[in-house]
C-alpha cells in the first residue's frame, strides 16, 4: 500500500494534524486490519473500492459508509478487511480540532465511526464530488478550502484551548502526565478537566493517556522483527510488562503478540465469510 501524508497549511495546524491519501491495487488479495482503541478523530473518503468493516465481538460484516467520520474509540470494536482498489483521502484532526472546527461536542462522536453525512450534513458530500473530479494532487487543496470556510463560520481563532494544551501535554509525555498535576497546573479541579476534556476531545484524559501509551507501545512494536517486550514496555511508559499487558488486553482484546499476529493476517478468499471464527490469542 502506498501512503502519502502532508500537513495542513498554516491557519490550519491547530485544527488539522495531517492530510493522507492511501492507495492499492490489491485485487483478490484481502488484508485483515485490527484496529485498537484510539484517541485522535478523522474523515475519510473511499474513492474506489470501500473497506469491509467487521464487528470484532459478532463477525457481522458490512461496508464502510462512501465518507466516514471517526471519533475516538475507547477500545477494539471493529477490524477492516482491505481488498480490491483502494483511493482513500483522510484529514486527521487534532485532539480538540474537530470540535473547533465544527463545534459538534466530541463526546457525541466517540466509540462511533458512521457516515459523515449523519453528522456533518449533506455539504459532505459536495466536498466529495469535488474531489472524485480531481486529481489526487488537488486533493488537499480542496480540503483545505472547505476546512477554511468552517473555520471562518466557527469563528474560533485559535486551537489553544485549555483542552488542546493538555492533551498536547499528554501526548508530548507518552501518556505519564497524572492529570491532577495537569490540574493543578492550569489552575483547575481534575473534574473541571475531565469535563472540558471529554466535550472537547471525545474521551476523559485518563483514558486519553493510556490509548497514548498503547499506540507508543505498537509504534515501537513495529520497528523491531521480535521485539524485547518487558524492555519496550518500561520505554513506553509503563510500570512494568505485566502492566503493558493488562492495557492491551483492555484496548485491543489481545495480549502485545496476539496483537502483533492479527497486524500480519493475509486472508484467503473462502476466509472472508468465517471471520466470527478467528482467534489470534497469544502470551506476551
Amino acid at each position: 500500500m502506498r501512503v502519502r501524508s502532508w500537513r495542513p497549511i498554516p491557519a490550519l495546524r491547530s485544527f488539522v494534524d495531517h492530510f493522507a491519501i492511501r492507495e492499492a491495487a490489491l485485487g483478490t488479495t484481502q488484508i485483515y486490519m485490527p484496529l485498537p482503541a484510539r484517541n485522535d478523530c478523522f474523515l475519510e473518503f473511499y474513492l474506489e473500492d470501500r473497506f469491509r468493516v467487521v464487528n470484532v465481538a459478532s463477525g457481522a460484516m458490512h461496508y464502510a459508509p462512501r465518507v466516514v467520520l471517526v471519533g475516538p474509540h475507547a477500545r477494539r470494536r471493529e477490524d477492516l478487511i482491505h481488498t480490491g482498489t483502494l483511493k482513500v483521502f483522510h484529514i486527521g484532526f487534532t485532539p480538540t480540532g474537530f470540535y473547533s472546527l465544527f463545534q459538534i461536542p466530541a463526546r457525541s462522536i466517540a466509540n462511533s465511526a458512521e457516515s459523515a453525512d449523519a453528522v456533518l450534513g449533506p455539504s459532505i458530500y459536495e466536498l466529495e464530488q469535488q474531489l472524485a473530479s480531481a486529481p489526487p494532487s488537488g486533493w488537499c487543496s480542496i480540503a483545505e478550502q472547505f476546512l477554511l470556510q468552517k473555520l471562518i463560520s466557527s469563528k474560533t481563532v485559535t486551537g489553544g484551548d485549555l483542552a488542546g494544551r493538555v492533551a498536547r501535554s499528554l501526548l508530548a509525555h507518552r501518556g505519564s502526565l497524572p492529570v491532577s498535576e495537569l490540574a493543578a497546573n492550569h489552575g483547575r479541579s481534575v473534574r473541571q478537566i475531565e469535563r472540558i476534556f471529554e466535550d472537547r476531545v471525545g474521551l476523559g484524559p485518563k483514558l486519553f493517556s493510556r490509548i497514548a501509551r498503547l499506540q507508543t507501545a505498537l509504534q515501537m512494536s513495529q520497528q523491531e522483527p521480535v521485539p524485547d517486550w518487558s524492555a519496550l514496555a518500561l520505554t513506553a511508559g509503563y510500570f512494568d510488562q505485566s502492566h503493558m499487558v493488562r492495557d492491551f488486553r483492555a484496548l485491543t482484546g489481545e495480549t502485545p503478540i496476539g496483537f502483533r499476529r492479527l497486524q500480519r493476517v493475509l486472508l484467503p478468499t473462502h476466509l472472508v465469510g468465517e471471520m466470527s471464527h478467528l482467534s489470534y490469542r497469544g502470551t506476551c
